[in-house]
């Protein structure tokens, strides 16, 4: 039987080594894997580091790592990759045809979503976003979030305005006011005749239904504000109301507000409540309707005479 004598230990001590170093390298391959995918997830500081060296720690507890460690060195092959955070508003590039010079974003998502959230909250809809401190790399999304409540400590937020916020900058328009249009002609009606009456809107630099307000700036954002009637309530002088209605009212004979005065008024004195409505886009973005309601205060007051008539036997 030959037997296999080992005279010299030289390659064996090389292929030992060679194994040794195989298994440091597949060590650090998948610690900076590990790396790159933690990073990715949703940090809970400015970094997501702490996550890494954790499994750093634990993957390169051999004596010379050891003992780099103690030296002050880093392991060879071992890459903390520090990553660097935004915050920005869920906005979308706008459609061409929806600006002039295209690539314009709207922000009306961003403002509305987190108020479809269960529950509702009025807050704006942001996007956290990651990439690497050093070298090249696009942001990447990590995740979004209503409002900075979790938000990464020290990661800056821009200035926009929440839902709340548009939605008093719309109440405070300056809107215009109705007055009350009155047929018979000339604010004199008899008792017993059925009057008309209609909401007519001035001419004046107020808004009215049918306008779009000039761009608001709010925060960041420029918002602009579509009006519409929301309801009229026609007070006739006498006590009585039509109540909240949609109609702004017409003339003889086709019109829907009307109301018949049961005794003579000298002074009845006639007004109409307006609420108004509408829509508003941001960055010239989609209408979306504003889901509030302006409750005009004050409207001018049209004074109306109620006769009576009486019939007289005239001889010729």
């Amino acid at each position: 039987m030959n037997t296999l004598r080992v005279t010299d230990g030289s390659w064996l001590r090389q292929f030992a080594l060679v194994i040794a170093m195989g298994s440091l390298f597949s060590i650090i391959a998948i610690v900076d894997g590990i790396a790159g995918a933690v990073a990715d997830a949703g940090p809970h500081g400015a970094s997501n580091n702490q996550y890494v060296k954790a499994f750093v720690k634990k993957a390169h507890s051999s004596p010379k790592a050891r003992a780099e460690r103690g030296s002050g060195q880093r392991a060879k092959g071992v890459s903390l990759q520090r990553i660097q955070y935004r915050l920005v508003p869920d906005c979308r590039v706008a459609r061409l045809s929806d600006t002039a010079g295209g690539q314009r974003t709207t922000c009306t998502y961003a403002s509305l979503a987190c108020t479809y959230r269960v529950p509702p909250v009025d807050e704006i809809l942001y996007r956290l976003e990651s990439r690497p401190a050093k070298g090249a790399g696009g942001w990447r999304l990590v995740r979004t979030m209503c409002g900075l409540d979790d938000a990464p400590p020290g990661v800056p937020a821009p200035a926009v305005p929440t839902m709340g916020q548009i939605q008093t900058a719309f109440k405070q328009l300056p809107f215009s006011k109705p007055r009350v249009s009155i047929q018979p002609a000339g604010n004199v009606t008899l008792v017993n005749l059925p009057t008309y009456y209609r909401a007519t809107w001035p001419d004046d630099n107020g808004l009215q239904p049918g306008e779009v307000s000039q761009p608001v700036k709010l925060l960041s954002w420029s918002v602009e504000f579509k009006i519409a009637p929301r309801s009229y309530t026609f007070h006739y002088g006498d006590g009585s109301s039509s109540g909240a209605v949609t109609d702004a009212g017409g003339v003889y004979p086709d019109g829907a507000i009307k109301h018949t005065y049961a005794k003579a008024q000298r002074a009845a004195q006639v007004s109409v409540d307006s609420q108004l409505t509408g829509q508003y886009r941001v960055n010239g973005g989609e209408w979306v309707d504003i889901n509030t309601v302006a409750d005009l205060q004050d409207e001018p007051v049209t004074t109306l005479e109620v006769q009576e008539a009486k019939a007289r036997l005239v001889s010729h």
